[in-house]
């Protein structure tokens, strides 16, 4: 599933079931009443990822929250580190970003942080 803001993608994970990432900087708040009508068609009861990567920076991307089948348990979300998440997930996301490097033209961070970035990034794949 893919909206102006970010991809939904099934991932199927044995933590995860959905990876969201984000595709420009919209805080999630403003978006998420979308998500939950994505998931809610699939029906699926499974925590969801979030790469917030374009929000927030490459030290604090990932978070996690459950979706009940109808809304997401808010009291649920948190941040999850690098080490916790299959690489393969990683590198999905992480792809998605350096072929769809344009993205970050319009984000506030120096170019200088934008390279780092993308160098992380490459790390990961």
């Amino acid at each position: 599933m893919e909206r102006n803001t970010y991809i939904l993608k099934n991932i199927d994970d044995h933590q995860y079931k959905y990876i969201l990432i984000t595709k420009d900087m919209s805080r999630l708040q403003d978006y998420i009443s979308n998500v939950e009508d994505d998931l809610r068609v699939s029906k699926a009861k499974s925590y969801v990822l979030f790469d917030l990567l374009l929000n927030n920076n490459i030290d604090d991307r990932y978070y996690k929250c459950y979706f009940d089948g109808k809304k997401f348990v808010r009291k649920t979300l948190s941040k999850v580190q690098d080490n916790e998440i299959d690489k393969k997930i990683i590198c999905t996301s992480s792809s998605y970003y350096l072929k769809n490097d344009y993205l970050f033209e319009e984000m506030f961070f120096t170019n200088d942080y934008k390279k780092h970035i993308l160098k992380s990034l490459k790390l990961s794949v």
